[in-house]
């Protein structure tokens, strides 16, 4: 064979290719091209060394790939107990440097080490790099830090107005407050908002009977038609054993908001009536009571307020600690000193206030200690007197003098906004209805929005 003459390479056939080329030579090409997609041939491609156009296949491996963008996500956080900004960064495998530069920023350092349980938290990445991180503070305001050019974070408040309308509700005590509270529609903190304002006069864990009721005018926060949550109790009357109590909320000039009779009385005493809350009275005052350890006659000139160990005990008034230690059958006990010569202890605790010392002032209402069982005691309650110029008294039973009254000078504003809240306690629609403007100047939101 002459060398000039070289074998061609034939390609291998299959049975179908073989018709395919036989019917070729018989159709003109356009309709050849229709029968090879049909029968899933692929269209004879020219050769890119002739110049022939690539495929598409080859085109798109041949293209440059686009670098990918940066990426971003958000990690909600909701706090429990125990729970710190370090021990969360951890969790969520954030950087510590990033946790330092966020706390730089000394205002925003005072919000971010008081967290509370239920609290919720925002944080935006970037490539694994904290950029930004948001915290609502109430309904209406959103603490929020965002990452500037130079590495700092620069912190602000941002605010959405909320919608108020006023509801006014209503219910018979049947059983607990809190259980009464839910059948009128009202949360458990509306509950104890209730029974704070009137502690004074009434001791909710030994006063109330079936058969007494309550009702409210309380604020209602939306935002764009979706109802938020709770907003303040600017009215609420509850009657106990036939006897009506009740208190509208007014803000002094120059003062805080406070709760006062329709007729400008303040209902904020001297003393409360119960130094803890929602307990159960397991001894009254009681000269000739015999005593459960030493089986004997031995007077008992206090309380005792039967509750869990851990129980916080507070202050009933403004005084000043006599003494804190342990002292015979009351184990761990607390005195307070107060105006007026009265007196107050606080027996059988299991442990003090952090840094409570003789001769400190406390406020009413300030945790002094927690209930417990030291001392002669049979199980965990906290044992309260109350003494007069030396004189032991029935806390339950003695007068406590009032607070200071609406100044005169504001009393016609006064009047006019007790009346209006009077109006709409007793003639509120106890379904829930809102029935009309909210009264009074603007109050904070309650926190706790989600993000």
């Amino acid at each position: 064979m002459p060398d000039a003459i070289r074998a061609r390479r034939v390609p291998q056939r299959t049975p179908g290719s073989a018709r395919i080329g036989t019917l070729a030579m018989a159709l003109p090409g356009a309709l050849l091209c229709l029968l090879l997609v049909s029968c899933g041939g692929r269209a004879p491609q020219g050769d890119a060394s002739e110049g022939t156009a690539p495929g598409p296949d080859a085109a798109a491996a041949a293209a440059p790939t686009a670098p990918a963008g940066p990426v971003r996500r958000s990690i909600d956080v909701t706090v429990t107990d125990g729970d710190t900004l370090e021990r969360i960064f951890r969790a969520q495998d954030l950087a510590p440097a990033d946790l330092a530069a966020l706390r730089a920023d000394p205002s925003l350092r005072r919000s971010l080490d008081r967290l509370r349980p239920g609290d919720l938290l925002r944080f935006t990445t970037e490539d694994g790099r904290l950029i930004g991180f948001e915290r609502p503070l109430n309904l209406s305001e959103t603490l929020f830090a965002t990452r500037t050019g130079d590495g700092a974070f620069q912190s602000g408040t941002r605010v959405e107005p909320l919608e108020r309308s006023v509801r006014s509700a209503g219910a018979t005590i049947t059983g607990s407050l809190f259980q009464s509270a839910k059948e009128a529609g009202i949360s458990d903190t509306m509950a104890l908002r209730i029974a704070d304002i009137f502690r004074f006069d009434i001791d909710f864990v030994l006063d109330i009977r079936p058969g007494d009721s309550f009702s409210v005018v309380h604020e209602v926060l939306s935002r764009d038609g979706r109802v938020l949550g709770e907003g303040e109790l600017l009215a609420v009357e509850f009657v106990n054993q036939g006897e009506a109590y009740r208190a509208v909320r007014w803000a002094p000039q120059g003062g805080k908001p406070d709760y006062y009779t329709p007729e400008g009385k303040s209902l904020r005493k001297a003393f409360i009536r119960a130094p803890l809350e929602f307990t159960r009275v397991s001894s009254r005052f009681n000269l000739y009571r015999r005593h459960p350890i030493l089986n004997r006659m031995r007077a008992h000139r206090g309380v005792d307020y039967a509750a869990p160990i851990g129980t916080p005990v507070k202050a009933a008034g403004g005084g000043r600690v006599a003494f804190v230690g342990n002292k015979g059958g009351y184990g761990k006990v607390v005195e307070l000193t107060h105006p007026g010569g009265v007196r107050t202890v606080y027996g059988h605790l299991s442990a003090f206030a952090r840094g409570l010392r003789p001769g400190q002032s406390v406020a009413q209402g300030q945790l002094i200690g927690k209930v417990g069982m030291t001392g002669l005691a049979t199980g965990p309650h906290l044992h309260y007197e109350f003494l007069l110029n030396g004189v032991h008294k029935d806390p339950q039973k003695v007068p406590l003098p009032k607070a200071e009254p609406v100044p005169a000078s504001e009393r016609t504003a006064f009047d006019a906004h007790a009346a209006s809240l009077s109006a709409r306690l007793a003639s509120g629609s106890p379904t829930g209805t809102p029935v009309g403007p909210p009264a009074g100047p603007p109050v904070a939101a309650d926190r706790g929005p989600r993000l």
